[in-house]
């Protein structure tokens, strides 16, 4: 019998989404997708330019101390480097990529601007789900692939070190032929 698990695949019918402006009708949404992560989403007047699915457990109500809290601000600044990359702006004015995450997660925690997206009334909602099934497959094919390698290497320090037993037992058969004759 073969049997599949495809928790990991199911995903909720609705996610959180908030969205804060940053400059000339672009702006960035924060869709948290609960108990798999989020999607940060570049829009130019409801235009989505870029979407980046973030894979971490970090919570709204927790974004203090975790491990992943700079790898995702570092997303926010690539999209707002974007933004800022084709436009003319005093430095003074643009908007600082961890004030956008603090933001961006105050609005999801205290319930403020929310929107809920689901499959019927958003095209992102169906856009980030086939995302996030499609890297949980990559995340797989990553760990199958790493351990097929992991043991080919034993396997092939195996051989080595099997041939090199070999050749030390033959070479002491040898010598001592070798020593009996003499």
């Amino acid at each position: 019998m073969l049997v599949r698990n495809l928790d990991f695949l199911s995903i909720p019918k609705e996610f959180s989404k908030v969205e804060v402006d940053i400059y000339d009708g672009k702006s960035i949404a924060l869709v948290y997708i609960e108990n798999k992560g989020y999607s940060l989403v570049l829009k130019k007047d409801e235009n989505i330019d870029s979407v980046f699915l973030l894979k971490t457990d970090i919570l709204p109500s927790n974004v203090n101390g975790h491990s992943d809290r700079e790898d995702f601000i570092n997303v926010i600044k690539m999209l707002l480097d974007k933004v800022y990359s084709v436009s003319d702006i005093k430095e003074y004015e643009k908007q600082h990529q961890e004030h956008v995450f603090l933001r961006l997660m105050d609005m999801l925690n205290e319930g403020t601007d929310v929107e809920m997206i689901s499959e019927e009334t958003s095209k992102t909602y169906t856009d980030i789900e086939k995302g996030f099934m499609k890297l949980e497959l990559d995340i797989m094919d990553n760990k199958i692939n790493a351990l097929n390698s992991s043991i080919s290497d034993v396997s092939s320090n195996l051989d080595s070190t099997v041939k090199g037993m070999e050749e030390n037992a033959w070479g002491n058969k040898i010598r001592k032929t070798l020593d009996q004759n003499w």
